[in-house]
Parts: structure tokens; sequence; C-alpha cells
């Protein structure tokens, strides 16, 4: 199965409340504490692309 971040295209606002997350805000902070990147980056690196934010 295709991670959430790629199949919504990397809208993390989407991920965060298809896995139940009110905050898009608050599911972004916490991924990048758990993963060490923002969830858009990652999204683009899943990918293959580069990420469109530093």
């Amino acid at each position: 199965m295709p991670p959430m971040l790629t199949e919504t295209h990397g809208d993390a606002a989407a991920t965060a409340y298809r896995v139940g997350y009110e905050s898009p805000s608050q599911f972004s902070r916490e991924y990048a504490r758990m993963f060490g990147n923002p969830p858009l980056r990652d999204a683009a690196l899943l990918r293959g692309l580069e990420p469109a934010i530093a």
C-alpha cells in the first residue's frame, strides 16, 4: 500500500484528517518531531521529486 502522503499528492491537511487529526498544523509538528522531516518533504522524497520546501 502506498503511503498516504503520496496518495494525497503531498496534501498534509488531507492526510491529517484521514488519520484522525483535527488540526493539520498539529499533525505536521508531530510528524516532523517523530520522523525528522516535515510531511511535505517526505512526500516529495517518496515520489522521487525535489522537496518544494527547505
